[in-house]
């Protein structure tokens, strides 16, 4: 009996072991201790940001709320888990978390705890490739994904970055449409298996080069992921595009910029377009899309680049030039066929241009978070009121000590229907680098951080990132 006995504690010893093992190497080191069921509120952002040889990445959290928010930090590449950190944001504040980046599949996992936050990246170049990246993270993972954010032109060099944060594999397909070619659908990238914990970096000139407008669209096809494009560029520095996890009908893309060019990509991916409900019985593929761009301002709006009535094949993607100049959006608009996607890329000052892949949807709460790599630096904020009432937006800093600090600083901008106005130049830069909360009373808006940075007058680095929507049930 005695030796049954131990044979039985000795078997309980070694299943407790092993249960704790796959626990640590699923979650990670110290875990927050458990709540009772349901009453903690948890989610979670990815941030498929990439990097490169001695790049800097920082991933910021920011807090709207009353109460303090845990958060686990996870470091993803091709290897596997990198590094896992713990961090509390306070209420009413940020974090600023620095995060790996040295190599071009670099992503970052953030699973929240107790609250809402948001969440976005910012890379720095560094050697021979200088440059700023910036875009929010995405708080989903989803079995498609789409971007028009690639380029694959003379001196450019696109690369798809794919994470999946889970403990299941994800298997996925990738697709490549230009202007004037068929679409690319290599071997190499059929049931493509991206393993549990890790991101792929995949570099998309080796299947598709010279291409000035480059969608991708991936199919998921067993797992999760998510995806983003990043750019970089021998004479335009580096460009971040999170992907969108479906095509849209409208597309805002808001910008600023003393240089006044933009270019717009669009993509008609292969999708059978929803129409007012009614779904579109046209085969897979074969469905084009027509669409109107608008220019939007301070000044009253105008046709974009010509874009009234522009005609788009579809699995194909195109590139239009729009002048653009300062504060300013681009409004796209779907007239007929299949639903787009759209990235915008405009001209920096220096030599760093600024991508962004826009919002699709208004909202009454933003948070935008820093698009700045240091001191100096000249810092925007802009806000597009899509609708025809006027909003008036109230501005909020979130500062790094939380708002128990009393360092917040707050201002009301007005911004006109159908205009873009900016957040005082002033105000930004004596609240120093810190994510900003925009809650509008009256239209919901669209909301975008766009910031120049580093060299003598602040101007060699140019980042634009989309801003984060607030859920409606977490609107502070």
């Amino acid at each position: 009996m005695r030796a049954r006995g131990q044979g039985f504690l000795t078997l309980l010893l070694a299943g407790i072991l092993a249960v704790g093992g796959v626990a640590f190497d699923r979650l990670g080191p110290k875990e927050p201790a458990p709540a009772p069921e349901g009453s903690v509120e948890t989610g979670a952002w990815l941030c498929p940001h990439g990097g490169g040889k001695g790049y800097e990445g920082t991933v910021f959290l920011a807090n709207p709320g009353e109460t303090e928010v845990s958060t686990r930090v996870t470091g993803l590449t091709a290897e596997g888990v990198s590094e896992t950190s713990e961090v509390d944001v306070p209420p009413g504040g940020q974090v600023e978390v620095s995060v790996p980046a040295r190599d071009r599949a670099a992503s970052t996992f953030v699973e929240t705890f107790g609250g809402w936050v948001a969440a976005g990246w910012l890379v720095r170049g560094a050697g021979g490739e200088p440059g700023l990246g910036a875009e929010p993270c995405t708080p989903q993972a989803s079995r498609s994904w789409f971007s028009a954010g690639a380029t694959t032109g003379e001196g450019e060099t696109s690369f798809l970055v794919v994470m999946n944060p889970f403990s299941t594999d994800a298997v996925l397909d990738v697709a490549m449409f230009a202007t004037d070619r068929a679409p690319v659908r290599d071997s190499d990238l059929t049931d493509l298996t991206l393993s549990p914990r890790r991101s792929v970096a995949i570099r998309l000139n080796d299947y598709a080069q010279g291409e000035e407008a480059l969608g991708v669209s991936i199919a998921v096809a067993s797992g999760r992921a998510a995806a983003s494009t990043l750019v970089v560029s021998r004479d335009r520095g580096i460009e971040s595009v999170v992907a969108t996890p479906a095509p849209a009908a409208r597309i805002d893309l808001l910008t600023s910029t003393g240089a006044g060019q933009s270019s717009l990509s669009v993509m008609v991916p292969t999708r059978v377009a929803d129409q007012g409900g009614d779904a579109v019985r046209a085969p897979v593929g074969q469905l084009g899309s027509t669409f109107a761009a608008t220019l939007r301002s301070a000044d009253p709006p105008q046709p974009a680049g010509g874009l009234s009535d522009q005609a788009q094949e579809p699995e194909s993607a195109a590139v239009y030039p729009v002048a653009t100049a300062g504060a300013s959006a681009v409004d796209l608009v779907v007239r007929d066929g299949a639903p787009v996607v759209a990235a915008l890329r405009t001209v920096g000052v220096g030599k760093d241009d600024g991508s962004t892949g826009g919002s699709a949807t208004p909202a009454s709460s933003w948070i935008v978070t820093p698009t700045v790599a240091g001191d100096p630096s000249r810092p925007g904020v802009l806000v597009l009121n899509p609708g025809s009432g006027d909003a008036s937006v109230t501005v909020v800093s979130l500062p790094t000590g939380g708002a128990a600090e009393g360092t917040a600083a707050e201002t009301t901008i007005t911004v006109p229907g159908g205009s873009v106005g900016a957040v005082p130049g002033r105000f930004l830069a004596a609240a120093g680098a810190t994510s900003m909360l925009l809650r509008s009373d009256g239209s919901p808006i669209v909301a975008l951080g766009a910031s120049t940075s580093l060299g003598n007058e602040g101007l060699s680095l140019f980042g634009l990132a989309a801003g984060v929507p607030i859920p409606e049930s977490q609107a502070p």
